[in-house]
């Protein structure tokens, strides 16, 4: 069968577009025999359909991911492949057809199939059932539709073992010629966090144990591949949890550094860490860590008080925090970018003081954007159960436009979200953020490479620099947010935009000025300023 998947790029893959579901879902079906072309299509490019109809002409099935950010995308592009290929059969998977299967196709009479949970053995086995006429009601993990009636199939059972899937494709990786920030890699899937607002563990409708990991071998395996069939070096780790479950899987991350070190991949990625995991005791393991490549973690925060993440129900306190911040100080060639919701229904205004007061404090509240980041509730999720039996979800909340329709349990806290839009409306607040992770990388790749040379000491100059202007940027962002919450009443929405449109600009084009006259110096002296 020919097959055409889509990846309608929103939220955070417009930036990055490779998602590695998809990959891992063409691989599986090739590997299977089936004809798969993999398509990306940009919200401004919907309208323009000679840009993607032709490629889909010979398409038996097309499927596309789903997600809260792009549903409504998705929708539009559906009912364009039907209007265009009526005998075509369209799924959709991912999370909202995990956890919004039978409302998707209630709402959406277009869409033929939900494929809920891991996709591979599911989309394969659907595929099969419908070359040969079989019956669906044996096909685990789908929701179809039978006459005028609308089929859930039970779940299927989780795939125990990662390793027997084939490595994912890079078709979009390919399509970009390679020029991408970096490669995304999962490693496992699942988390043993059971946070309040996330979907991550959407296996839990699933039978099966919610985390799995690959082993280190088939994970450094795929790595030593990229390497050697894409020259490329820098990799996103998709997990969750890296170090999931528990001494268990320490051991087997500190396995996988040790083979990328055995190996001499010279390679840079990011992951993601739980708080509550890390401590003094793992300096050993978070060196071994770094020297294999590790330059970036997220850590989920989310909170600057225990009473904000036991509502978001979090496994770690406030201690877990300042712990693994503290623990991560010592390792400077780590950067450290969190998850934080600022705002949610049941914020107070001391929630709002305690939360800015933290993001100060921990000396690396540079990124503003944290300041004004509210909750999306996304379908499925404990905080969406929670929040339907306190009567805060609204009228219009529905499972392609929800993400912001609630209410909150306090209302002097309302008067916070026009101004938090009108903040991250601001080009500035995104740009500045990548700009921070980008010099940071650039400061301590030229570290690693050139640690041993003259040179270093220019660099270590330009690192006092940044750091001093990031506390520099972090007081201004305390000084203004704590201003803007004094001032809600009376203030100039323009006017404070603009104040801080103007203040990240100069503090970037400041900093890039330097890393220029560094740039400088550094060619002057033969060495090489693209560090991959």
């Amino acid at each position: 069968m020919n097959i055409a998947l889509i990846v309608t790029l929103g939220g955070d893959l417009v930036r990055s577009t490779e998602h590695v579901g998809i990959g891992y879902l063409s691989a599986y079906l090739r590997k299977h025999n089936h004809m798969v072309k993999v398509l990306e299509i940009k919200e401004q490019d919907i309208q323009h359909e000679n840009q993607y109809i032709p490629a889909l002409s010979d398409c038996e099935f097309v499927g596309f991911t789903t997600t809260c950010v792009t549903m409504k995308n998705v929708t539009r592009l559906v009912d364009i492949v039907e209007r265009n290929f009526p005998n075509t059969y369209i799924a959709c998977g991912g999370h909202m057809a995990t956890f919004s299967g039978k409302k998707l196709l209630e709402k959406y009479p277009n869409i033929d199939f939900a494929i809920q949970g891991e996709g591979e053995i599911t989309f394969l086995e659907l595929v099969k059932a419908l070359e040969t006429q079989k019956d669906l009601s044996d096909v685990l993990g789908i929701v179809y539709r039978s006459g005028n009636e609308i089929i859930e199939n039970k779940s299927r059972p989780l795939i125990d073992n990662l390793d027997m899937l084939p490595f994912p494709d890079r078709d979009q990786f390919e399509q970009h010629d390679g020029k991408f920030q970096y490669v995304r890699l999962s490693t496992s899937r699942g988390c043993l966090g059971h946070c309040g607002f996330c979907s991550s563990f959407a296996g839990r409708y699933q039978e099966g144990s919610r985390w799995r990991g690959r082993s280190p071998k088939n994970v450094v395996d795929e790595i030593e591949m990229l390497v050697k069939k894409y020259d490329f070096h820098t990799y996103d780790f998709v997990d969750s949890t890296f170090e999931d479950p528990g001494q268990k899987g320490k051991n087997r991350i500190r396995e996988i550094a040790t083979e990328i070190i055995n190996r001499n991949l010279d390679i840079y990625y990011n992951c993601c860490f739980r708080a509550e995991n890390w401590s003094e005791k793992d300096y050993d393991l978070l060196k071994l860590l770094v020297d294999s490549g590790l330059e970036k973690v997220n850590i989920g925060f989310e909170s600057g008080n225990d009473r904000g993440l036991k509502i978001l129900n979090k496994r770690a306190a406030m201690a877990d925090n300042w712990r693994t911040i503290e623990t991560l100080r010592h390792f400077p060639q780590i950067y450290i970018t969190f998850g934080f919701i600022m705002l949610h229904p049941y914020s107070t205004l001391q929630d709002i003081r305690d939360n800015a007061k933290f993001l100060h404090d921990t000396g690396i509240g540079q990124v503003i954007r944290h300041y004004f980041w509210m909750l999306e509730v996304y379908p499925g999720t404990l905080l969406e159960e929670q929040l339907k039996r306190d009567n805060l979800l609204d009228k219009q909340y529905d499972i392609d436009d929800g993400m912001y329709k609630y209410h909150f349990q306090n209302p002097e806290v309302r008067a916070f979200v026009p101004i938090f839009q009108e903040m991250l409306s601001l080009t500035s607040v995104w740009d500045f953020e990548i700009f921070d992770i980008l010099i940071h990388t650039f400061i301590t790749r030229l570290q690693r490479k050139y640690r041993d040379s003259p040179i270093i000491d220019d660099i270590g100059l330009f690192n006092d620099f940044v750091r001093s202007k990031r506390k520099r940027i972090a007081d201004f962002n305390y000084a203004f947010f704590m201003d803007l919450v004094t001032n809600l009443e009376h203030c100039d929405v323009e006017f404070i935009k603009t104040k801080l449109d103007n203040f990240l600009l100069e503090e970037m084009d400041t900093i890039k000025s330097e890393q220029y006259k560094l740039g400088l110096k550094l060619r002057r002296h033969g060495y090489r300023m693209n560090i991959r």
